[in-house]
């Protein structure tokens, strides 16, 4: 049962609310052994995704939605179609529009939080951004080091600012704040702004000379949630997003 402060956070942010209200009971229909579709939708693309607890599964996109018209919009996931079929259709578009920098900040402030109380011990190997915010972007107020697992350094450096945008909105709402590291958008966000051109003497990434392609930063995302312990059906969801959805954010030097 949510706490009080996570109380007075959702009262206070209608829309993010119903998203995460959604996601929790999809995840209690995937945590019961249920199946069920995502289809994610983003500037007329359509991501199709059979989820279960251990398997995600990209499918073809069917060519007409579940119902007639247009792809169910966020209300039409609570009608009866949705209930039946175990399908769900959410537009990033939308969710980037409705869940305001406000939310957003609410929501990492949250996460900083809870990192402090709950997290520290569930994600020994990570490091902990410190962020301020100064009025329109994340700011890194101390240098944040990750060792990560194919013995490359990348290192954050102060000063960094990130407006967390490489990573769809929408998956603020599937994941729970306090369950992924801050350091995963951090990174994700550093690597996409500098197109992976990152290197030294910048001084972001040892060995010198190690570049990055789009894939490598969704695949250091994916390293960055499994270290978290997110769910496999959650951090694979979010990874196959950002695969199918990332490339308008990266910026190539």
């Amino acid at each position: 049962m949510p706490d009080m402060v996570q109380m007075q956070f959702l009262q206070a942010h209608g829309y993010l609310t119903e998203l995460m209200r959604q996601f929790a009971g999809i995840e209690k229909r995937i945590e019961q052994g249920e199946t069920v579709t995502l289809q994610l939708t983003d500037r007329g693309r359509t991501l199709s995704l059979v989820v279960t607890r251990d398997r995600v599964v990209e499918r073809e996109a069917p060519s007409k939605s579940p119902m007639a018209g247009s792809p169910p919009t966020l209300a039409d996931n609570d009608s009866l179609v949705a209930a039946l079929t175990n399908t769900y259709a959410f537009d990033l578009g939308e969710a980037n529009r409705k869940i305001t920098s406000a939310d957003l900040r609410a929501h990492v402030r949250d996460a900083a939080t809870r990192t402090v109380e709950h997290g520290a011990a569930a994600i020994p190997a990570l490091p902990v951004p410190v962020l301020t915010h100064d009025g329109r972007l994340w700011v890194l107020a101390e240098d944040c080091r990750y060792a990560a697992l194919d013995g490359s350094h990348l290192t954050v450096k102060r000063g960094f600012h990130s407006d967390l945008a490489s990573i769809p909105r929408l998956f603020w709402a599937i994941i729970a704040s306090f369950e992924l590291s801050l350091l995963a958008p951090i990174l994700h966000d550093l690597l996409y702004q500098c197109g992976g051109s990152v290197k030294l003497p910048h001084g972001e990434v040892t060995p010198a000379g190690r570049m990055f392609n789009r894939k490598d930063a969704d695949d250091l995302f994916l390293e960055l949630m499994t270290r978290s312990k997110i769910a496999y059906w959650k951090r694979n969801v979010a990874y196959l997003a950002v695969r199918a959805f990332g490339q308008s954010s990266w910026q190539e030097e």
